[in-house]
């Protein structure tokens, strides 16, 4: 009977970077094979697995928008799990598409080792400060719309009884509240015992048919040796009398070549007198060809002086006349502009301080509110003086228009008073500037002057 050869353990470690995660961009049925969780078991316990490595599991889940399709899905999602009082100290951990809210709440109070009678509440951070909660724990990761490296955090209950965030004063869950979503992990050695005990009585049967066909195939390997050597015994021969006759043709071949030696060596000589006359005659034309080449190397050579002379009067007449249209066109641009803007001036009263500005100033920015006032849909009364009325506080309203006018806030036209951006930042809010509103905000943090903002 032929000797088995066995495999060994099955070792997934080529398909895992080496913080144990799956490695990109692998090949399905060329990197791996997607098998059945009984198949895996029935594996496992017969080969064995390589020393701590766990089974790379992975759920079917539907994929699609309008048509759904279902997939293996390869890939978990990374969320950043932390702390809402302590933000900063995140945890990575996968989950599936299929896991429930539920279950990550119940994970993240396993991670950070809440106490069970304390209330928690998880909340999905969009930005540094924009929350969203999470509180239908029936839903999956996909049903919520979470996406990859998702910030969660968890809110845990005052002893005072309150919450961090306390706009929101809805109820939380405790331990025993989430016991259903709880999730324990059977250990690998106790699924290979409870397979092993049923594969017991097959693994006889296998090695006793591996016995039958090892020995049909050492009779066909026989008859196939015997068949091989008639062949190369038979071969040997007609390569022998094959080079028998190669051998007289090269023979004759020999003689062909000695009698043509004898003739290149004659003709070789007749060709070394006429080499020589040649050589003479080439001694002389090169001469002659030097003399004409330093002739012709300094007409030139003048020729080139006199053509760079003229491209550089060229080229500076043509920087000077560039110049000038440049310095025509800017001009015609700003008389444009400055037409433009005494075209359509307007003069407003924000909160009884008067402003005189111009329509292209006002709706500059498509998207605010001033735009829109002024965009010609809407009807806009003025005061007798022809002035258009805002009820809104005028002390700022100044910077509101510089940002308009210079298309952005310039370096050094804002205060530095956290106090006066505040002001600021709710006067670009009301007029929906979006873009001041955001710098505003940089100045803000730089200065220390963190505030949240629901």
């Amino acid at each position: 009977m032929g000797e088995s050869k066995y495999p060994g353990c099955i070792d997934n470690s080529s398909l895992l970077r080496e913080d144990g995660r799956l490695r990109k961009n692998v090949v399905e049925e060329l990197d791996y094979v997607i098998v059945p969780s009984a198949a895996w078991e029935k594996l496992s316990a017969f080969f064995g697995v390589a020393a701590n490595q766990q089974p790379i599991e992975r759920k079917v889940i539907k994929h699609g928008v309008y048509s759904k399709s279902c997939k293996i899905e390869l890939y978990l999602m990374d969320f950043n799990l932390g702390l809402l009082c302590q933000p900063g100290h995140a945890i990575t951990q996968e989950f599936s598409r299929t896991d429930q809210i539920g279950y990550v709440h119940w994970k993240i109070r396993k991670l950070f080792k809440i106490d069970p009678s304390r209330e928690t509440r998880v909340w999905n951070r969009f930005m540094s400060n924009t929350y969203e909660q999470l509180g239908d724990h029936d839903n999956t990761v996909q049903e919520a719309s979470l996406y990859q490296g998702q910030v969660i955090l968890l809110e845990v209950r005052e002893k005072d009884g309150g919450w961090t965030r306390k706009k929101d004063s809805s109820g939380g869950y405790t331990e025993s509240d989430l016991a259903q979503y709880r999730r324990e992990e059977t250990p690998q050695g106790e699924k290979m015992v409870s397979v092993m005990e049923g594969l017991h009585g097959d693994f006889a049967t296998f090695l006793q048919q591996r016995e039958t066909e090892y020995k049909q195939q050492e009779e066909m390997l026989s008859d196939s040796f015997n068949r091989f050597v008639y062949q190369a015994k038979v071969r040997f021969g007609e390569e022998e009398k094959s080079l028998n006759e190669r051998q007289e043709e090269l023979n004759e071949r020999d003689r062909v070549l000695r009698q043509l030696e004898n003739d290149y060596q004659q003709r070789s000589d007749a060709l070394e007198e006429e080499w020589k006359k040649l050589n003479e005659e080439k001694v002389d034309f090169n001469k002659n060809c030097m003399e004409k080449e330093e002739q012709f190397r300094k007409e030139r050579q003048e020729f080139r002086e006199m053509c760079e002379t003229r491209e550089k009067d060229l080229d500076d007449k043509k920087q000077e006349i560039e110049k000038r249209e440049e310095e025509l066109e800017t001009e015609k641009r700003q008389m444009l502009e400055v037409n433009k803007i005494q075209s359509n001036k307007i003069k407003l009263d924000v909160g009884g301080n008067l402003f005189s500005t111009s329509m292209t100033t006002l709706t500059k920015e498509a998207d605010s509110m001033l735009a829109v006032m002024f965009s010609g849909r809407h009807p806009l009364k003025t005061d007798d003086d022809g002035s258009y009325f805002i009820d809104r506080d005028g002390t700022h309203f100044r910077y509101v228009l510089n940002y308009l006018r210079d298309g952005g806030v310039k370096e050094g036209t804002l205060p530095t008073d956290a106090q006066i951006l505040k002001e600021i930042r709710n006067e670009a809010e009301y007029y929906q500037l979006e873009g001041l509103g955001k710098t505003i905000d940089d100045m803000r943090a730089n200065l220390g002057d963190e505030t949240e903002e629901d």
